[in-house]
């Protein structure tokens, strides 16, 4: 299903709008979410603790978890992603280095470990590390082998991940989760609504047919990640336990829905837009 919606390889023409904009999302988004975890999560200690979420905290949140956090993400992003390109590219290693494909690996690591080190987004940095690697030496022939290496590698990986989620969702039946219309409206609410409604509102400035608005704003949901921010959050201990079952289930409700829709849906969806290169 994401192979369907996302970037094909380098220098292949496989880029139309619909795709770029999509896989720019996926990349994006899990580093974007964070500052709203956060969020939640301050106010979820100070009314734990009795007291207001008052405009100091806010600005607070802000200035650390906004502004410091992704500038520092990007910041770290970039200067790793052109360094590890100079590395790579330089004529010292092009025997050695350039003939390995698991630079993505150290690329990844790399860029999120010293992002975390400077206490800024990992996730951003190593999406900007990608992008500002990509564009080092864009028409060389060694991009086409770390896609190969990497795409193998997420495939390998979402599989696990999947199988790890199946797993969770039988746990959750056995233990008899009571699964109410509540759980269903809210769940087709995110799918069917916010997130067409809000891809639109975001698109409304640019100048795309109409039919890749729609197939933008009506796809890009999965939310694998969801459940990493989720536990995150109830890690912290400010969440009462009905309120963190609730989420629990409405998360992979929507995940779940997500998955049959959109991997059904994708490959049609992105026919329907102007000049497809599929």
């Amino acid at each position: 299903m994401a192979s369907s919606i996302q970037v094909g390889p380098p220098n292949t023409g496989g880029e139309d709008a619909p795709r770029f904009t999509l896989t720019s999302e996926a990349g994006l988004n899990d580093g974007l979410a964070f500052p709203f975890v956060y969020l939640a999560i301050k106010i979820a200690e100070a009314f734990d603790e009795g007291n207001r979420f008052t405009s100091e905290m806010l600005w607070s949140w802000f200035t650390h978890d906004v502004l410091w956090k992704i500038g520092a993400g990007l910041l770290v992003g970039i200067v790793v992603g052109k360094v590890l390109a100079k590395l790579v590219f330089s004529k010292y290693s092009q025997d050695t280095t350039i003939s390995q494909g698991y630079v993505v690996i150290a690329l990844t690591l790399l860029a999120y470990g010293l992002a975390e080190f400077v206490h800024s987004y990992g996730f951003i940095a190593v999406f900007v590390a990608a992008f500002a690697f990509r564009r080092s030496e864009h028409e060389h022939s060694y991009h086409h082998k770390l896609h190969d290496f990497a795409e193998q590698s997420e495939g390998l990986l979402m599989s696990l991940v999947l199988v790890t989620f199946g797993m969770f969702l039988g746990q959750g039946l056995q233990s008899g989760v009571e699964l109410t219309w509540r759980v269903y409206i809210v769940s087709f609410a995110f799918l069917l609504l916010i997130r067409p409604i809000g891809g639109l509102i975001a698109l409304s400035g640019l100048n795309l047919p109409h039919t890749e608005k729609y197939a933008i704003s009506a796809l890009g949901i999965r939310g694998i990640g969801t459940l990493y921010y989720l536990s995150y959050a109830i890690n912290q201990g400010f969440f009462g336990e009905e309120d963190t079952l609730k989420l629990w289930v409405v998360c992979s409700i929507v995940i779940l829905i997500s998955i049959f829709i959109h991997g059904i849906s994708a490959k049609r969806l992105l026919k329907m837009t102007p000049n497809n290169p599929h």
